[in-house]
């Protein structure tokens, strides 16, 4: 059974980063998989210290509830990071989770784990699907080193009201469809 982990890095719980990550997760259950969904405003996690203790162990020393949700990562075959766009970049709440990440390689940047399928999610409030592409590239960059593999990128555009994502059939779709194909 394959397993999927999701995380939403936005503060609003029913808004449309968290409509189209439940989607995905909906698919996938669908598909059987077993699946696990973390919201990151509900969740204490520290800063970084940048001790680099992880990258020696594999381990963050810091106690906190990032533990169980590296777990759930190292854990999973399939990956679903969710966040609206704030200042051109996912939120800090998301920044904050993948800052804690580098326990995912060692000291010379080797893959402790194998890789893992990555499904993106975005909700913008600016039309223009274009506009925010170089942040979302270098997202990209940064999760394949960490050993994540972007397999499919949702992204709402014009999504300045909470209910965009809830009324848009088509991207609601595409979401089912990607965590369905788990």
């Amino acid at each position: 059974m394959k397993k999927v982990v999701a995380f939403i890095g936005s503060p609003r719980k029913d808004g449309n980063t968290a409509t189209l990550v439940k989607e995905v997760i909906r698919g996938a259950k669908d598909a059987g998989a077993e699946t696990t969904i973390f919201n990151l405003y509900d969740m204490n996690i520290k800063p970084c210290q940048g001790c680099f203790v992880c990258r020696k162990t594999g381990h963050c020393v810091m106690q906190d509830d990032f533990q169980n949700m590296f777990k759930h990562i190292i854990d999973a075959d399939v990956v679903v990071f969710g966040s609206p766009v704030y200042m051109w970049q996912v939120t800090a709440q998301m920044k904050l989770l993948w800052d804690r990440l580098c326990g995912l390689f060692d000291e010379n940047f080797k893959p402790r784990y194998d890789a893992k399928s990555l499904v993106m999610v975005y909700s913008q409030g600016n039309p223009n699907a274009q506009a925010f592409q170089t942040s979302f590239q270098t997202n990209e960059a940064v999760l394949k080193m960490l050993g994540f593999n972007v397999v499919d990128t949702i992204l709402l555009t014009g999504g300045g009201d909470p209910n965009t994502a809830a009324n848009n059939k088509e991207l609601l779709l595409k979401a089912y469809e990607a965590g369905k194909a788990f």
